[in-house]
């Protein structure tokens, strides 16, 4: 006898823990389904026009980087806004099957229900992210519940809760305008190019360091960071130091392509037409071309016609020497 109590109760209290899970998933029908994607675009939005017992699945970026929510403005029209309380807006999540603009059954559990005001417009927000941050007004209500967004998409219904509303009004439309709610950042992805004359490729991409504002990161994946302007160095031992200044746009990839240099001495020779040139006293004729040296001293001469210069340049590491010879011609008057 005890232990059929005791089988009693245990089932007693499964059925119990069980009840409210049950109860927060609804099933319901919908006249149709309607589908709109959103993109993580400052400038994108999309629009849609919903009847009162239709439905909108906002299909949602899979990798959301700068999305932290989404707004959702609603055109009432006057008709509509003039019988007040007369529709409610819904949004469901854990939503099945995977809405479609085919399928009119559903089930989902509630998380949100508001009532269409007297007015001609009305915004949602919906938050993504915990830290979302969204600027409110008398038009805008944000919703306090962020979805789970499984399977990529949020998922709002709109129904008539009042009878005895005339047909102009069951027949009217709301259009539904989507844009996306994004972060103030943006991201960079730096890409390293290394020179064709590296004597082994395996120290591409060793003792090379990147940094961003000072701080330190890895190119392997972007770094996101705050609009604005920033500053880009690549240091290493095996090139020449890169510094760059760039600017980062809201929600955009700001891809930075980098050309390492070798740390070899290179010079640069220009020279008016009809001059020789001799570098360490052989002819040259490579004329606004950056050419390799070896360190130390270099002699440069050059020749116009009886006209004779010579120069020493010393040359050092991850250094490039311009020599330019100029024939200029002054004239003077004396009082």
């Amino acid at each position: 006898m005890h232990l059929c109590v005791k089988r009693k109760l245990i089932f007693s209290l499964l059925f119990t823990a069980l009840i409210p899970s049950m109860l927060s998933a609804e099933t319901f029908r919908v006249a149709q389904c309607h589908v709109l994607e959103l993109k993580e675009d400052p400038a994108y939005s999309a629009s849609k026009k919903i009847g009162l017992n239709d439905a909108l699945s906002i299909r949602i970026p899979e990798e959301r980087i700068f999305l932290e929510g989404i707004e959702v403005k609603m055109e009432i029209p006057e008709e509509t806004a003039t019988w007040r309380d007369c529709c409610g807006a819904y949004i469901y999540d854990n939503i099945r099957p995977v809405p479609s603009e085919q399928q009119i059954d559903f089930s989902g559990s509630k998380i949100f229900f508001g009532v269409l005001p007297g007015k001609l417009s009305w915004v949602l927000q919906i938050p993504l992210t915990k830290n979302a941050q969204f600027k409110t007004n008398q038009y805008t209500k944000t919703i306090e519940q962020i979805p789970s967004a499984q399977g990529n998409f949020i998922f709002l219904r709109l129904q008539q809760i009042m009878k005895g509303v005339p047909d102009e009004v069951m027949n009217s439309k709301i259009t539904f305008t989507i844009k996306p709610i994004l972060s103030d950042k943006g991201m960079l992805k730096v890409s390293l190019k290394y020179p064709e004359q590296t004597d082994s490729q395996s120290i591409a991409g060793e003792n090379v360091s990147v940094f961003v504002d000072n701080e330190p990161f890895s190119i392997e994946e972007g770094i996101v960071l705050p609009t604005g302007i920033h500053n880009v160095s690549i240091i290493s031992e095996n090139y020449r130091t890169e510094v760059r200044k760039i600017r980062i746009d809201q929600a955009k990839v700001m891809e930075l392509p980098v050309e390492l240099k070798s740390i070899e001495p290179t010079v640069i020779i220009t020279a008016p037409e009809g001059a020789k040139v001799y570098l360490d006293e052989e002819p040259f004729d490579a004329f606004g071309k950056e050419i390799i040296l070896s360190e130390g001293d270099h002699k440069i001469r050059c020749k116009i016609g009886d006209y004779e210069i010579l120069r020493t340049v010393t040359v050092s590491k991850g250094r490039t020497y311009k020599v330019n010879l100029t024939v200029d011609l002054q004239i003077s008057e004396n009082e």
